[in-house]
């Protein structure tokens, strides 16, 4: 059944990504290309693998432009699950290797989305410098990942890789409040990579916007380590209420009843 949730998946994401990049010549250079394929393929991914997606605090992304949002990063299927909240002007941060990818990389350059060589911090700190200009003057927001890569949680208590400065900087730097999306472990539910799809119910929380105006450059490193510490605070917190929600369905199934 996984097989066949990931070949579907597969395909989706061809057909989602054509209609995109349809989308892409018509609206070349508009952020709101993301909302419209993060969104499409959204559905799709919650159809198909049977996800039962909860969000809280969603009212706190809504309403703050521009913002700096940063997300914990597991599988290619989070900013599929993180779409449906996606503000319509927000662009991503991402890996330069991205662009190599066929079609997809395309798309990502015409929807107006940052690519960061980490590997070079000069480079990096160039493009957030570009980057920091194009948030004040387009009204939008960004969206990182500040782990750098997928956290594939090859440990019990891997739940969160260390952070990178770049999305801490950024916000710093332009004086943007930082917001923090948490996303439940998807392990055992949503991991596309390995054909882990079982599907259940994944609960993703949005904490309160934290104000950078008095923060200094010096201050970077320690913001970074509060902010991660209060998204592994929320992250245990809401593992245990996406465990409760899923413990509550299936007494109620098994129960028969139906409300």
């Amino acid at each position: 059944m996984n097989l066949i949730k990931g070949i579907l998946l597969l395909f989706s994401l061809l057909f989602i990504g054509g209609y995109s990049m349809v989308c892409a010549l018509l609206m070349w250079g508009s952020p709101s290309l993301n909302r419209i394929f993060l969104q499409s393929f959204g559905w799709a991914t919650r159809k198909i693998v049977g996800i039962d997606q909860i969000f809280l605090h969603e009212e706190r992304i809504r309403s703050r432009r521009p913002c700096v949002l940063v997300a914990n990063h597991q599988t290619a299927l989070d900013l599929a699950l993180l779409g449906s909240i996606c503000p319509t002007a927000s662009v991503i941060v991402a890996k330069k290797s991205i662009q190599y990818i066929p079609l997809f990389g395309w798309f990502f350059k015409a929807a107006q989305n940052i690519l960061i060589d980490r590997s070079k911090t000069e480079d990096a700190k160039r493009m957030i410098n570009e980057v920091t200009e194009a948030l004040t003057q387009k009204n939008l927001n960004m969206v990182i990942f500040p782990e750098g890569t997928r956290n594939r949680h090859r440990a019990s208590d891997d739940l969160m890789l260390p952070f990178k400065k770049g999305a801490f900087y950024l916000a710093v730097n332009t004086k943007l409040p930082l917001i923090p999306v948490v996303c439940c472990t998807l392990k055992g539910k949503a991991i596309w990579e390995n054909l882990d799809l079982a599907g259940g119910t994944v609960i993703i929380s949005v904490l309160e916007p934290i104000e950078t105006h008095s923060l200094q450059p010096n201050e970077v490193d320690a913001f970074r380590v509060r902010v991660r510490n209060l998204m592994l605070d929320e992250l245990k917190r809401i593992n245990l209420l996406a465990d409760e929600y899923t413990q509550n369905k299936m007494e109620v199934k098994g129960s028969g009843q139906c409300h």
